[in-house]
């Protein structure tokens, strides 16, 4: 058993927030995954105050880095550990994620893209990132449990402990149908070592979900809500969450989860206030 999942046996885990916003924040609107050959500073930068502001886990910034979309995906993703293994190197005891989002893709019959292609892009991705150090590998938000099926596969090969989120609306399905329980149903099938939900909705709507999936199973429940719901401000250029730190901090760390962070719109300043909480 990893020293992750001994931990997570005895005691809550806790995850970064987003990196996403917080590089929107210094100006930078290119994608991400870009950002780790051209301005690997900052991203070293966010992870390190996120260890600074408790967080057991990293997330390196690995989202979207594929070979459909990018001929360097695989420049980007070692650039992408590399920078995670640098910034955990005064921070004994913390642990890395490699993490894989959507494709993008649309898989057949709802779009053209067959199986095996998307099954091959993971593949890609995965061999190219968790050799070089990633202690966990993080598969979030997916909305296509076929999708999520090809994903958590190739990530399960690698021995590495996997954790995967969906990302559900209010109803509890997702964008393409479904259910909380269709996706236990899948993921205890395919032994993951937590599963959950993040993005799309603050901790207040994911509240109520999280009671649901805890009925439902007997694995670590894994939650990363949004700091709220978005706002755009005059400037559409800018985008602002309707909770605040303190908000965001207390009804997160009131949800029954064993694995609790942030995604969008979450920064260190909510990891640190949820420390606290």
């Amino acid at each position: 058993m990893s020293n992750l999942l001994k931990a997570l046996s005895s005691r809550k885990i806790l995850f970064d927030g987003a990196m996403g916003t917080e590089l929107q924040k210094q100006g930078l609107r290119e994608d991400p995954a870009v950002l780790n050959l051209t301005h690997p500073e900052k991203i070293i930068g966010i992870h390190i105050q996120y260890l600074e502001a408790g967080a057991d886990v990293i997330t390196a910034n690995t989202f979207g880095a594929y070979s459909h979309k990018y001929s360097n995906y695989d420049h980007m993703i070692k650039a992408a550990i590399s920078h995670g293994r640098k910034a955990l190197e005064g921070y004994p005891g913390k642990w890395l994620a490699f993490d894989l989002g959507p494709t993008g893709l649309m898989l057949e019959p709802y779009g053209d893209t067959t199986e095996d292609e998307c099954r091959l892009i993971y593949e890609e991705a995965i061999q190219t990132g968790v050799s070089l150090g990633a202690d966990v590998i993080l598969i979030e938000t997916m909305m296509d449990l076929a999708e999520l099926s090809i994903a958590v596969t190739a990530a399960k090969k690698t021995g590495l402990p996997v954790f995967a989120t969906m990302s559900f609306d209010k109803t509890g399905r997702t964008m393409m149908g479904a259910t909380i329980q269709d996706m236990v149903t899948l993921l205890e099938g395919l032994n993951v070592d937590a599963l959950g939900m993040n993005c799309g909705f603050g901790p207040n709507i994911y509240a109520s979900l999280a009671a649901e999936l805890r009925s439902l199973t007997k694995l670590p429940i894994m939650i990363q809500p949004n700091a709220g719901l978005p706002i755009t401000g005059n400037d559409s250029s800018h985008v602002y969450y309707d909770l605040s730190v303190e908000d965001f901090a207390q009804a997160t760390a009131a949800i029954n989860a064993d694995i609790i962070g942030g995604c969008c719109g979450t920064s260190p300043a909510h990891i640190a206030a949820l420390v606290k909480e």
